[in-house]
């Protein structure tokens, strides 16, 4: 439970000393960060701060309280969706926008490094970057890097998106937009939100099917990658792409 019960804390109206309160508050949290950056504050507070600018008249607290008391970290926050953050953590629309926002901004910036004609090398570097993406996603999500024969990189995308435990994936699907981009290598990836690396019997299904077709249209997949957020697994390191 948070200090107060959020519907409680958000129903109570605000005489002005409380206002002032949280105003105070508010400007000192400001302040603070302003002078000493995020290690001056506790996640929660920061958490506030970024709910000021689209709460800008209620003490936000609660609000931020209520979010890790549900979500326990802050990369789950911002792996959200929106209706979650609306549903589960209670935020007003235009806060679970925001978040929403912000969450995607995050992510973006790793993209940066991912862009067409970038070469492929390390398969560690691929690994940081999908856990980035995916690793931490509530549901699975079945992901492809498309690249040349040069190891170009040609395209990164989300190719589908399941439950918490499963995803639909047709291998023909797969090979059809390795084809509409010319590209001739693939490395697959996927996450498993309950946090396990093991590889399912369907995983390993899976695998087979996509090397028999891609290796009967001239097409190499590199690897096969399971992403956590503490993580990864890798088919070719365990000798499973054979």
């Amino acid at each position: 439970m948070v200090e107060m019960d959020l519907k409680e804390a958000l129903e109570t109206p605000l005489c002005e000393e409380k206002a002032a309160d949280y105003l105070g508050h508010r400007r000192r949290l400001k302040e603070k960060y302003a002078a000493s950056g995020v290690q001056a504050l506790q996640d929660y507070e920061l958490l506030e701060l970024l709910l000021s600018f689209s709460i800008p008249h209620r003490d936000t607290k609660p609000y931020a309280k209520h979010l890790l008391s549900v979500f326990k970290n802050v990369r789950r926050i911002l792996d959200a969706d929106i209706q979650t953050l609306q549903t589960l953590g209670e935020l007003p629309p235009q806060s679970a926008l925001h978040f929403k926002a912000i969450g995607d901004l995050y992510r973006l910036v790793p993209r940066e490094e991912f862009k067409r004609g970038r070469i492929i090398t390390s398969p560690d570097d691929v690994a940081s970057f999908l856990r980035e993406q995916i690793g931490s996603k509530p549901r699975e999500i079945f992901t492809a890097i498309f690249l040349d024969h040069r190891n170009h990189l040609l395209a990164f995308e989300n190719l589908q998106e399941g439950t918490v435990d499963h995803t639909a994936v047709y291998p023909r699907e797969i090979l059809k937009r390795t084809l509409e981009l010319h590209a001739t290598g693939l490395i697959i990836a996927h996450n498993h939100p309950a946090g396990s690396l093991e590889p399912s019997e369907g995983d390993k299904q899976l695998t087979r099917q996509i090397l028999t077709a891609s290796r009967a249209m001239g097409i190499t997949v590199h690897d096969h990658l399971i992403l956590t957020t503490e993580g990864h697994f890798s088919f070719r390191q365990a000798g499973l792409l054979v």
